[in-house]
């Protein structure tokens, strides 16, 4: 609309000054002209801007999806942590969420959180329903195919298993876990592609209030 306004005003400035020096003003076959010649432009600015997208493989779109968005498997940034210092307890697992968002099944082959500051890795666990219609967390081994539209919980434990009570973990307290896992990847594998997804301090911040993140200190 701006452009089409200024385009306007400089004709009706040319062709009134062209009229007071006794010459011919703007006909139809300059507007004409301009027209062809603005088109003309436009139609090389667009099909050089898709041969170069297609030479350097990138994405048309002015804000590419992110590589972790890229199916058929979505991921996700939020957390939920079991444990940790607002409950006054260790730090015992986190849960990581995704979903199929294709029109097929997936399979999943495995998932891991990689440490960013060690390189400590920790094999997840998958969140599935048994033959008795619970919940339970599962090897990835031993799961299904993920149908379509499926939401997928992945499940990191913490900490050595606790002797005293079967099945359970002693988790990690607060500032052993940051020493390691302030800063870690999601590495997901299925059977079409990879995801590797960073988190850091500002994704944990929530679970660790006035421990990690930006803080105000005295001079």
């Amino acid at each position: 609309m701006a452009a089409t306004l200024a385009i306007a005003l400089w004709a009706y400035g040319w062709d009134h000054k062209r009229r007071s020096n006794g010459r011919a003003g703007v006909e139809n076959w300059h507007l004409l002209i301009a027209g062809i010649l603005g088109t003309w432009l436009f139609m090389s600015l667009t099909l050089g801007a898709a041969a170069w997208a297609i030479y350097t493989k990138q994405s048309l779109a002015a804000n590419p999806s992110q590589d972790a968005d890229v199916g058929p498997l979505r991921w996700y940034f939020n957390l939920e942590m079991e444990g940790g210092p607002p409950s006054g307890q260790p730090v015992f697992s986190l849960t990581f969420f995704g979903s199929n968002r294709s029109q097929k099944e997936v399979q999943l082959k495995s998932a891991a959180v990689v440490s960013a500051l060690n390189g400590r890795k920790i094999e997840l666990e998958v969140i599935a329903r048994g033959d008795d219609g619970k919940n339970a967390l599962t090897s990835i081994s031993d799961i299904n195919l993920v149908p379509p539209g499926a939401s997928v919980k992945l499940v990191a434990k913490f900490g050595d298993p606790d002797p005293a009570h079967l099945g359970m973990i002693q988790g990690l307290d607060a500032k052993t876990f940051l020493e390691t896992w302030s800063r870690f990847f999601l590495n997901v594998e299925d059977d079409t592609r990879s995801y590797r997804l960073p988190f850091n301090e500002g994704n944990l911040m929530a679970f660790f209030p006035g421990m990690v993140g930006p803080h105000i200190t005295k001079r």
